[in-house]
């Protein structure tokens, strides 16, 4: 947040529906509110950052500073992207809060630079730090309450809305206060008291989990902020989507002048300094409204990203607007070919702060209706807010005539509402076809049926005649196999039941090759990498959230893939974002840098399948749900 205390300035850092105009369409989304406080205790929430209290009193969340605390943030455990959110604050107009949207924490201590007035900065963040966007909650002489704060990454307002004397004035101290926040793609838009404040494009966070803030303050200052009915429409998600199929020019046809060409999935285009016309690579294609993001890499010459441009026949091939690329100057000006020129060029001493020279930069442009903007690497350098320019037309890559010119283009996306068809689930519950056993010396002994205990031995699983779960009737260690899925995951959601009889043993295989250990450990008081919960071999989990044998007992798992670059070498390592066993969160942001024992075939890769270990033991899956995560 921006300020400690009111006189302290911090250095830097039942539906409804929902109308939204994408790309020359009307979406119209409804959602059941949802309500992530239940007035009674703080379930579904969690602490990071400081050590700041938050109690539950009369029905409210109460937040109370703690002397030599950082920033403290209450955190939902689930992650929104598109949403809507109401609730209502009261704080002591002494203290400082505000409520994190789509944010995130630190996975390990990091330096992030920051520029203020041409000049870099180094802040330094610990693991765990939260960072994101954050809607702010001051006071009235403050009079910034309502805008959107950059936390402890850019450290910078993104909209401040104190020079405003309407907005400025929206909260009210000593009361109750109601905010709004609309989140839907890259548009953030909040709400006091019913009066408009911020109006924000960003699309650097889509998705992440929601803060309550308690400030950091002096040691003399004690304060409380309150919060109270507490509400949020999650209306799903936006995800970019490939322009570019990354090995043909398909939708995209050229004009004379200059080459382009594909290869390993960047596009190039070059030209001589004899060649007068521009060269131009033209969407086949016209576009209206979008946000729409690439990497480009300037080696030689000027060139641009058009839009809302139309094919004229003369030398510059096209008239319309273009977001300005250069080896050295003007990154992401915008300029009218064939109309205004230039409309908004940024200063030399600017470009220097956010433009890399003969390196990938990543343009975004975001255009919807009259409203433009233009982002380099993350730092916007234009925006027009009424344009009277045109509203439609192609895009188009340019090599500029009558210069020596070499330009790289790459990871040409679009932002879009992303389709309800990622969610998978492998078992049916009546068959096992979409499924495969590993080869091994035992035999198949996976059935479809109901489990339960064997009432004749607490060691061992019977099938009664049914449908609904897979289940492993392997009598000894070695008796059965391995089974995993036909289909093949990366980053996702799993979400599953598993129940084991006594001392039984099993694990699950996120992509075939990071174990989530399954084990009677009912009782145990002493957990080791082996336990249940426990990333096998790796980290053990914290508390023991098993239940009792035979017991049906629940997994969730976030898991992101690792990454690979073009050679298919490594550049990410996996990571499981959260292992929820039985409503216990017992592992957050854990780093695996490489496979665990045991996998489908002991290599990292980009997919893999889901595996459940049946060699060990009886054992029994149902419920399994794949929610794909590669957006």
């Amino acid at each position: 947040m921006k300020h400690c205390v009111r006189q302290m300035i911090k250095f830097v850092p039942f539906y409804v529906f929902v109308i939204m105009a994408l790309s020359g369409s009307t979406f119209l989304w409804g959602a059941d509110w949802e309500y992530p406080f239940n007035g009674k205790d703080l379930s579904g929430w969690e602490v990071r950052g400081g050590s700041a209290k938050y109690t539950v009193e009369d029905g409210m969340i109460v937040g109370t500073t703690e002397k030599g605390s950082p920033n403290t943030f209450l955190c939902t455990e689930k992650w929104y992207g598109d949403f809507i959110m109401e609730f209502e604050v009261k704080v002591d107009p002494v203290l400082n809060s505000g409520v994190q949207i789509r944010s995130h924490a630190y996975r390990k201590d990091s330096t992030v630079p920051i520029w203020r007035e041409g000049k870099k900065f180094d802040r330094k963040h610990k693991e765990g730090d939260v960072y994101g966007y954050q809607v702010e909650i001051s006071n009235e002489e403050l009079g910034t309450s309502g805008g959107v704060w950059d936390e402890a990454r850019k450290s910078m307002w993104l909209d401040n809305v104190e020079g405003d004397p309407v907005k400025k004035r929206a909260l009210k101290d000593d009361q109750w206060n109601k905010y709004r926040i609309e989140c839907v793609g890259d548009s953030i838009k909040t709400w006091i008291n019913d009066i408009p404040c911020a109006n924000f494009i960003g699309s650097d966070d889509l998705i992440g989990f929601i803060g309550l803030q308690v400030h950091s303050v002096p040691e003399d200052v004690q304060a409380q902020v309150r919060w109270r009915n507490i509400r949020i429409q999650d209306l799903g998600r936006h995800v970019w989507k490939p322009l570019f199929d990354g090995e043909t020019l398909a939708g995209w046809h050229g004009l004379p002048g200059g080459n382009w060409e594909v290869k390993n999935g960047i596009i190039r285009g070059v030209s001589p300094k004899t060649e007068k016309r521009h060269g131009l690579l033209v969407s086949d294609r016209e576009y209206d409204n979008f946000t729409i993001r690439f990497k480009y890499k300037a080696v030689k010459g000027n060139s641009g990203f058009y839009f809302r441009s139309d094919e004229v026949d003369s030398a510059v091939g096209v008239h319309g607007f273009q977001a300005e690329i250069d080896v050295a100057k003007d990154a992401g000006g915008l300029y009218e070919t064939g109309g205004r020129a230039w409309v908004v060029q940024p200063k030399p001493e600017q470009v220097k702060t956010y433009f890399k020279p003969q390196q990938w930069n990543q343009m975004t442009i975001y255009a919807q209706n009259r409203h433009i903007v233009v982002f380099v690497n993350g730092h916007k350098t234009a925006e027009l807010k009424d344009d009277p320019g045109r509203l439609s037309g192609h895009l188009a890559l340019q090599l500029h005539g009558n210069m020596d010119m070499d330009v790289c283009f790459k990871d040409l996306e679009i932002l879009e509402p992303a389709e309800n068809k990622g969610v998978h689930i492998p078992f049916n519950g009546v068959d096992l076809n979409n499924w495969q056993v590993q080869e091994g010396k035992g035999k198949n002994l996976w059935k479809v049926g109901i489990p339960e205990v064997s009432p004749d031995n607490p060691k061992m699983l019977i099938a009664k005649k049914g449908i609904g779960a897979m289940i492993n009737l392997a009598e000894h260690h070695g008796d059965s196999l391995d089974i995993y899925t036909k289909e093949k995951y990366g980053s996702c959601r799993l979400e599953l039941e598993v129940m084991v009889p006594k001392e039984s043993n099993s694990g699950i295989y996120v992509m075939g090759e990071y174990e989530v250990q399954v084990l009677d450990s009912w009782g145990v008081e002493k957990l080791s990498f082996a336990d249940m919960g426990a990333i096998y071999g790796a980290a053990p989990p914290p508390i023991n959230a098993s239940k009792k044998p035979g017991e049906w007992q629940k997994y969730l798992i976030d898991f992101l893939a690792p990454v690979f670059d073009e050679e298919g070498n490594k550049i990410t390592n996996a990571r499981f974002i959260r292992i929820v066993l039985n409503d216990k969160v017992l592992h957050r942001e854990l780093v695996i840098p490489q496979q665990t024992p045991a996998g489908v075939d002991g290599k990292e890769k980009p997919l893999g399948p889901l595996k459940f270990q049946g060699n060990h033991g009886p054992v029994a899956y149902r419920n399994i749900t794949i929610t794909d995560w590669s957006n």
